[in-house]
């Protein structure tokens, strides 16, 4: 499976969760490492404008290969409150995270998307025995139609 990931130039590369690490968002607390990916280019590009004021500028975008044979762990909405897509996010979002970190059992979490429901958005445990099989397989610049904000 191929995984998308839109950041700024010097963070696109790093697959350690570091961001997770300065803030929190929808499925994790501050001081987490998680890497947040989508399951399209596309979808990884609205969940970047979703979260900024403004066009992002020297962004880039990586494709990440995560191998067949690692299983995952998926989220439906049906297995969410009913208020998972509310903003700000309920508190219990944060909680699926952290079982999910603490079992240890997946390296990746599949949840849906807020702004695309249809869409899935791939949560990675950085610390997870199998995150060294991830494969950066391309590596490309990306410049954000100004008309899109």
């Amino acid at each position: 499976m191929v995984v998308y990931r839109l950041a700024k130039k010097e963070y696109v590369r790093d697959l350690t969760g570091t961001g997770g690490l300065f803030g929190s968002a929808r499925w994790h607390e501050k001081g987490t490492r998680i890497l947040y990916t989508a399951g399209s280019f596309s979808l990884a590009k609205l969940e970047v404008l979703a979260n900024t004021k403004s066009i992002p500028k020297n962004y880039h975008l990586i494709l990440i290969e995560i191998p067949d044979d690692i299983s995952h762990k998926e989220l439906s909405i049906a297995d969410l409150p009913s208020n998972w897509n509310s903003f700000p996010h309920p508190k219990e979002l944060v909680a699926f995270t952290e079982q999910w970190i603490k079992e240890n059992k997946f390296l990746v979490m599949r949840v849906p998307s807020v702004h695309s429901p249809f869409e899935w958005n791939y949560l990675i445990n950085p610390l997870h025995a199998e995150a060294g099989r991830l494969q950066v397989i391309e590596e490309l610049a990306h410049e954000f139609d100004p008309r899109l904000k």
